[in-house]
């Protein structure tokens, strides 16, 4: 945290680099030290905290430069969460799909997933 204060040149910049530090770390050990039982419940909230981290940082992004002056260092902590976030939930989503896979019965119809997009 004390080389992100000093390498912030302005204090609003200094305090996103600490709550995005202290954030991550606390997400860290929140994953970490959770029983193997709890996981499944544990991804469905992450990829849900996920995509409210996705539509921060696609506000961050797509603010108006003309209104808020938007530290160069916050836009790319904001390009970087969506990103991520586009990958954890995706991770998430193939994950469950092949979670779900283990129960499916040789007699069971194939999905057609293709007419959700109907």
């Amino acid at each position: 945290l004390v080389a992100a204060g000093n390498f912030a040149g302005d204090t609003d910049t200094a305090a996103l680099l600490t709550v995005f530090m202290l954030s991550s770390f606390a997400g860290y050990k929140a994953v970490w030290g959770v029983a193997p039982a709890l996981h499944s419940p544990l991804m469905a909230e992450t990829n849900a905290i996920s995509g409210m981290t996705a539509v921060g940082g696609l506000a961050l992004i797509l603010a108006d430069p003309s209104t808020n002056e938007i530290p160069d260092l916050a836009l790319g902590l904001g390009a970087l969460a969506t990103a991520v976030s586009a990958v954890n939930i995706v991770g998430g989503f193939k994950v469950t799909t092949k979670m779900l896979d283990l129960f499916r019965r040789p007699d069971d119809p194939e999905e057609s997933y293709e007419l959700y997009a109907l």
